[in-house]
């Protein structure tokens, strides 16, 4: 197995967050790094700091210099901060100048803060970033929840857009064009290819799901399951 891979800076030796990462089956690399304590790949790195050092450099001003050569060298930069967090407010005179700054760096250089309270959390932090990096969102179609709501113009949305491929913006073309969802399903696996934005490969995927019987279909049911299926859509209601 090939074990996933970060490269430490040379200073980031005596921290101990090396040695953790190693027990985390992630295979650790050191170089003399310009920029960032580790790199996960070409888009991510982190910068490790305590949480003295991080609520200093926001007063004189390197924060915003590391985030300006973070930001610069990886499309996602991170910086975690390794300590109490709680203990921020008796390290700072004015809570709104500190958090005020903190917004504009994270926000100016698209800055992602991580908190760990110490060395075993940071190595944590570090090898989630390294056995994630290759995340990527989920299909805004697939994550909209059902409509709570009795609008139906919604629940017809909703219904086409479960559809493989589709999602809303899709469902709202395809209902466009033939006006309700039983019209839609209707269609065959040609004229679904012919509709705008969906293609050969995407009405195969639809005509399959819609045609294949269902894993648990039951050929013959007796009188008995049918009636308690009944009370149990009746109790649903």
């Amino acid at each position: 197995m090939i074990l996933p891979r970060v490269v430490a800076d040379e200073r980031e030796r005596q921290s101990g967050v090396p040695e953790r990462l190693s027990k985390l089956d992630v295979r650790v690399y050191f170089s003399q790094l310009a920029v960032a304590d580790y790199v996960v790949n070409p888009e991510i790195a982190a910068e490790r700091k305590s949480i003295s050092d991080f609520v200093s450099s926001v007063y004189d001003g390197r924060l915003f210099a590391q985030a300006s050569a973070l930001a610069s060298s990886y499309r996602k930069p991170y910086i975690i901060v390794e300590g109490d967090v709680t203990k921020v407010g008796g390290m700072v005179k004015n809570l709104a100048s500190y958090y005020g700054a903190l917004a504009a760096v994270t926000l100016a250089y698209d800055l992602r803060l991580m908190h760990t309270a110490n060395a075993d959390e940071t190595a944590l932090a570090i090898a989630s970033l390294v056995k994630n990096s290759r995340a990527r969102p989920i299909p805004p179609g697939l994550m909209q929840p059902p409509p709570k709501s009795k609008d139906e113009a919604q629940q017809q949305l909703y219904f086409v857009s479960s559809l493989p491929g589709v999602g809303m913006k899709l469902a709202k073309r395809m209902l466009g064009r033939y006006g309700t969802p039983r019209r839609v399903v209707a269609l065959t696996e040609a004229q679904l290819s012919m509709i705008p934005g969906v293609g050969a490969k995407r009405a195969s995927k639809i005509a399959r799901v819609l045609d294949n019987k269902y894993a648990g279909w039951q050929e013959q049911e007796s009188p008995e399951q049918v009636k308690l299926e009944a009370e149990e859509v009746e109790e649903d209601e």
